[in-house]
């Protein structure tokens, strides 16, 4: 087919039945490709509520604080975290720092004020290098696979304040848009059921790229919200 050639939705619809065939019968081979999410207990949700969608969380978290971008990609939600979150410390960190564009966080990285900073490189090792206790509120929208987002998750847990909040960027198994796996929805229930965390608030996201807000359950002081 030509650059030229216009797709049809039949031509797609060929492609996702042979894509599928051959999922099955990678399946059938005991291959894994798909990860689930393991069944929460009722009450790491019995406090969630539903919101319109992820800038509704942003607007949730009380301002002020040290707080970090995991996946800055062109810096546009970082500058909702500036604006909606108002912190007193912004994190940025990125595999590639070369994406982010955006104006209003290069001016704000160029200020000389010191209160936006960039971490290149692994963010999972980068956030180790952090004192322990250190953020009021994390968003996590780094490497989507299993691995990569159970590292960045381990990374942060130890680095939150007991009142600090966790946010997963597409909280899902699937990407439809790509058509690929996602580890995201395991790491969120298997961090909820292996630590003292539970869902606050879900963003909800029109191809169900849904956000997640996750807090402590293990402790009496409130949680750094409005």
């Amino acid at each position: 087919m030509s650059d030229t050639e216009k797709v049809t939705y039949e031509d797609v619809e060929r492609t996702r039945r042979a894509f599928a065939q051959k999922l099955r019968e990678f399946r059938r081979q005991k291959g894994r490709y798909h990860h689930p999410a393991p069944e929460l207990a009722p009450e790491k949700l019995a406090d969630c509520a539903v919101l319109p969608n992820r800038y509704a969380l942003l607007d949730q978290v009380a301002p002020g604080g040290v707080m970090a971008e995991i996946g800055v990609d062109t810096g546009d939600f970082s500058l909702e975290i500036m604006t909606r979150c108002k912190p007193d410390k912004l994190h940025l960190f990125d595999i590639d720092i070369t994406r982010l564009v955006n104006p209003k966080v290069l001016a704000a990285l160029e200020d000389g004020t010191g209160a936006v900073k960039t971490h290149v490189g692994d963010s999972s090792s980068n956030v180790a290098k952090l004192p322990d206790s250190y953020f009021d509120m994390v968003y996590i929208d780094g490497d989507h696979a299993y691995a990569g987002a159970m590292k960045d998750a381990q990374a942060v847990l130890p680095k939150m304040k007991p009142n600090g909040v966790i946010i997963f960027n597409d909280y899902t198994v699937w990407s439809a848009v790509s058509m690929f796996h996602c580890g995201v929805a395991r790491v969120v229930h298997e961090i909820c059921r292996d630590n003292p965390w539970k869902f606050r608030f879900m963003g909800l996201q029109t191809m169900l790229y849904n956000d997640v807000m996750l807090v402590r359950d293990d402790t009496d002081v409130a949680p750094h919200l409005k």
